[in-house]
């Protein structure tokens, strides 16, 4: 009688190799969230900062790089404890909450768990901390303000 090892090693072989092929890579999560979360451009935020619009601004970084630099007024709550903590921090569904975390990953899926929990105005800062600072804007953290210094032949 012959073994069936073989033909069951293969067969599970080529069923793993059917589920390892559908799963999406982070890139492509992140893609796909910040397609469908929406945005506020950095220009934009920055005008209602200095309009004085109402809002909750949550840095979802790691708390390393809240402490290295966070835009000013905003609230730390990293990504991993968001859903457990916002109600306690914002309990009108209605507030107009802005998320940012590096680059915009992050907080485009935060923004999407938080409308599927019934938050209504949630919004993704476009580009994150790192289009924030790129675009010559300031930041915060225990040293007081930062600015990001260009060198002369970079400013041109």
């Amino acid at each position: 009688m012959r073994s069936r090892a073989p033909l069951l090693v293969l067969l599970l072989l080529s069923l793993s190799m059917n589920v390892w092929g559908d799963i999406k890579s982070k890139q492509e999560i992140g893609a796909e969230a910040k397609s469908k979360a929406p945005h506020i451009s950095a220009q934009q935020f920055s005008d209602d900062l200095a309009g004085g619009e109402e809002f909750v601004l949550l840095d979802i970084r790691t708390e390393a790089e809240y402490e290295a630099g966070h835009i000013k007024g905003a609230e730390w709550l990293p990504r991993g404890k968001l859903e457990y903590h916002i109600q306690e921090r914002v309990q009108d569904p209605d507030s107009r909450i802005v998320l940012y975390c590096g680059t915009g990953g992050r907080s485009a899926l935060a923004v999407l768990t938080l409308q599927d929990m019934g938050y209504t105005n949630v919004v993704d800062l476009e580009g994150g901390f790192e289009k924030w600072v790129s675009e010559d804007r300031t930041f915060y953290n225990r040293y007081g303000e930062l600015k990001r210094i260009r060198e002369p032949e970079e400013a041109q």
